[in-house]
C-alpha cells in the first residue's frame, strides 16, 4: 500500500488518547479534557472569576467600613445586600468570557476595562445606596472602595487564574494547514506561554507531491477530514487553522464539523503580513470589513508615557540605590574597574546617545568582538553569542537576571530611553539596517520590551521586528503597564538570556 493511500485512512494514532499530555491528573479526574469537558472549563472559570470578585468587594467593604469613622454597620448590610450588582457592571465589561474564546487572554490584558468596570461598578452601588435607608458612601469611602476592589480583583483573579491553570494544565490543540504554516504556529505558541496552549500535531491536504518535512516535535496526524476523529482521539479542545488554499466550502465545512464537535477554533487570516495590529474589524450591513489606521500615537499618551517614566523610573532608581551600590561593589571586587560600562546606541529616529549600564565583560571586550562575529556576514543585523568567553563571572548572573540593566533607569529619567520600549541598538548593527527595519526606531528605546517579555534572545530578528510593529502600532499606557508587569517573571524564567 502507498504512503498516501494510508494517509487517506482515519488515523489510528496515537493509539492511545493524550488527555495526559499536557493535562493534570486533577483535570482528567475532573472530566475537562476534550470539547465537553472544554465547556466545562469556561464555566467553571466564569464562576470561580465572579466568586472571586464578589467577594474581594465584600472584603473591601468590610475593610472600609472597619476603617472608616463615618461608614456604619447599616451601610455596610445595604451595600452588601447591592453588591451583586458589581458583578454585572464586570459582566457587562466582557470580563468574564474571554478566557475560553481567545487563544491567549490573561489577567493584564483585562487592567483598563477593569478600570472603567471599577469605576461604574462603585458608582452604580454608591447610586443604590442613596435609594436606600442609609444613604450613599461618604466620598472618602466611596473611592476607597472602587480603588480596593479594583486591585483586590486584579490580584485575585491573576491569583484565581495562576491556581486555576496549575490544577486544569494546558488545554491540547491541533493545527490544520501545511508544515510551514504549522512551524511558525509552533514557534508562537511555544513563546506565548499565556495560550496555555499544547500542541500535539497538525493535520494537512493530501498530495501527490512528496510531503515536506513535518515540523520539530508535531506530526502529522492525518488530513483535515479527519478532524474529528483525531479531536476525538487527542481529546483536543482547539482547532487553529492555517491553511491558506482551503476553498470557502471546505473552510464552511470545517467551521461546522468543530462546532458540532464542540471544538474552539481559530483561524490565521491568509495576509497576516498585512493584518498589522492597528487594524479593528467592524462591519457594514452583513459584511465584514477591517479598518487600517495610520497615524502617531496621541500627544497626550506620549505626554503620560513621558510622565509614567520620570514616576516610576526616578522612583525605582532610587529604591534600588542600595542594590545598585552592593552590585557595584561585587564587580569591584569580581574583576575591578571600571564598574559601569557606557555605549553609543542609537535612540529615536536613530539619535546617538550613551546608554550605561553595569560591565559584566572582561576589560577591552569590545576590541575583541570582530574574533567573535564577523558584522558584515550576518544574515540578520542582530546577534546574540551564547555563552560568550568574554562574561566575567560576576557578569553571568547579572545578566541571567537583567540586573546588569539597573543603572538605564538614569537614562529613562534623562529621557534618553524609555521604560518600555524597542530595544537601543548599536550604531554598528542599525548601519545593517534596510528601510524597512529602520521602522523599529521610530519610538523611544526602552528598558524592557515586547522582545523581553516574549522570547528575549532566542527570537530572530525577524520575529523580533514583528512584536515590536505589534507594540508600535498600539502604543498605550495600559500597555506599557502590561510589559513591565510581565517583564519580572520573563527575567526569573531566564528564556533566552545571553
Amino acid at each position: 500500500m502507498s504512503r498516501d493511500a494510508q494517509e487517506t485512512r482515519a488515523p489510528e494514532a496515537p493509539a492511545q488518547p493524550a488527555p495526559e499530555v499536557g493535562r493534570t491528573e486533577a483535570a482528567a479526574r475532573l472530566g475537562l479534557g476534550g470539547a465537553a469537558g472544554a465547556r466545562r472549563r469556561g464555566s467553571l472559570m466564569r464562576r470561580s472569576l465572579a466568586t472571586g470578585d464578589w467577594v474581594t468587594l465584600v472584603a473591601t467593604l468590610c475593610i472600609v467600613t472597619a476603617a472608616s469613622r463615618q461608614t456604619e454597620i447599616g451601610t455596610l448590610f445595604w451595600a452588601v445586600m447591592f453588591s451583586p450588582v458589581w458583578v454585572v457592571v464586570l459582566k457587562l465589561h466582557g470580563l468574564y468570557d474571554n478566557d475560553h474564546r481567545r487563544i491567549r487572554h490573561s489577567t493584564l490584558d483585562e487592567l483598563s476595562p477593569l478600570v472603567s468596570a471599577a469605576a461604574l461598578g462603585t458608582l452604580a452601588l454608591d447610586g443604590l445606596l442613596a435609594l436606600s435607608p442609609v444613604g450613599p458612601l461618604p466620598a472618602a469611602s466611596a473611592i476607597a472602595v472602587g480603588v480596593g476592589a479594583l486591585i483586590g480583583s486584579f490580584a485575585s483573579r491573576a491569583a484565581l487564574r495562576f491556581l486555576w491553570h496549575r490544577l486544569a494544565g494546558a488545554a491540547v490543540g491541533i493545527v490544520v494547514g501545511p508544515p510551514s504554516a504549522v512551524a511558525i504556529v509552533a514557534r508562537r505558541v511555544a513563546t506565548h506561554p499565556e495560550t496555555r496552549l499544547h500542541l500535539v500535531g497538525y493535520l494537512a491536504p493530501l498530495s501527490d507531491s512528496a510531503p515536506a518535512p513535518a515540523p520539530e516535535g508535531q506530526p502529522r496526524l492525518g488530513s483535515v477530514a479527519d478532524i474529528a476523529a483525531v479531536a476525538h482521539a487527542t481529546q483536543a479542545e482547539r482547532v487553529i487553522v492555517t491553511e491558506q488554499e482551503m476553498s470557502e466550502p471546505a473552510t464552511e465545512r470545517l467551521i461546522e464539523e468543530c462546532k458540532a464537535a464542540g471544538l474552539a477554533l481559530t483561524f490565521l487570516p491568509q495576509h497576516y503580513g498585512l493584518l498589522g495590529p492597528g487594524i479593528e474589524l467592524n462591519r457594514l450591513a452583513e459584511l465584514p470589513v477591517l479598518d487600517f489606521r495610520f497615524s502617531d500615537p496621541p500627544r497626550s499618551t506620549v505626554a503620560l508615557k513621558r510622565a509614567m517614566d520620570l514616576a516610576i523610573g526616578g522612583a525605582l532608581l532610587v529604591l534600588c540605590a542600595p542594590v545598585i551600590g552592593l552590585i557595584a561593589l561585587w564587580i569591584l571586587l569580581d574583576s575591578g574597574r571600571p564598574v559601569l560600562f557606557r555605549q553609543r546606541r542609537c535612540g529615536k529616529d536613530g539619535v546617538l546617545f550613551t546608554m550605561v549600564k553595569f560591565r559584566t565583560m572582561v576589560q577591552g571586550a569590545e576590541e575583541q568582538l570582530g574574533e567573535l562575529v564577523d558584522l558584515e556576514k550576518l544574515d540578520e543585523p542582530a546577534f546574540k553569542i551564547a555563552d560568550d568567553p568574554r562574561v566575567t563571572r560576576a557578569g553571568r548572573t547579572l545578566r541571567r537576571y537583567s540586573l546588569d540593566e539597573l543603572p538605564q533607569f538614569w537614562n529613562v529619567v534623562r529621557g534618553d530611553m524609555s521604560l518600555v520600549g524597542p530595544r537601543p541598538e548599536e550604531e554598528a548593527v542599525v548601519a545593517l539596517y534596510d528601510e524597512r527595519q529602520r521602522l523599529r526606531l521610530g519610538v523611544q528605546p526602552g528598558m524592557t520590551g515586547p522582545m523581553q517579555v516574549y522570547g528575549r534572545g532566542d527570537l530572530t530578528f525577524e520575529e523580533r521586528l514583528a512584536i515590536e510593529r505589534d507594540y508600535m502600532d498600539n502604543i498605550s499606557v495600559a500597555g506599557d503597564l502590561a510589559i513591565l508587569l510581565r517583564t519580572p517573571a520573563a527575567i526569573f524564567r531566564g528564556e533566552g538570556a545571553h
